[in-house]
């Protein structure tokens, strides 16, 4: 099968972002049906608060990732994600196998490898 190029490239990443973008709004509504019944909500809105700093960190798992080039920035509206747990942010500090991925004005994106090492496969610890 001959290789995709050109505007064929540019218009079969745009379907494909348009997609991804369509399954993202409707998993996330799902999604937060299920954290407002299941209680994560309440802790994420917790964790928010100067005084539970301790475990304000947000572990997620990635479901699905997809970014629209190379060069576009990443944020968590690239990922389909998964609560995993609460961390304390010092688990950053203490582990040298995570790495910033992204910061803006309401969240810092750190990556952790599931090895020590790789860095191939990573999941999104989210600051809000």
């Amino acid at each position: 099968m001959p290789a995709v190029t050109g505007t064929w490239l540019v218009a079969q990443q745009t379907v494909l972002t348009v997609l991804f973008k369509l399954l993202r709004l409707m998993y996330t509504a799902v999604q937060r049906i299920n954290w407002h019944i299941n209680g994560t909500a309440r802790k994420l809105r917790e964790a928010r608060l100067p005084q539970n700093y301790e475990r304000s960190a947000h572990v997620l798992d990635v479901v699905l990732l997809h970014k629209f080039s190379l060069i576009d920035t990443m944020s968590l509206s690239n990922f389909l994600y998964a609560h995993n747990r609460f961390e304390n942010p010092q688990y950053i500090v203490d582990n040298d196998h995570i790495t910033l991925l992204h910061v803006d004005e309401r969240e810092a994106i750190f990556c952790e490898a599931r090895e020590k090492g790789i860095m191939a496969e990573c999941f999104p610890i989210a600051f809000s």
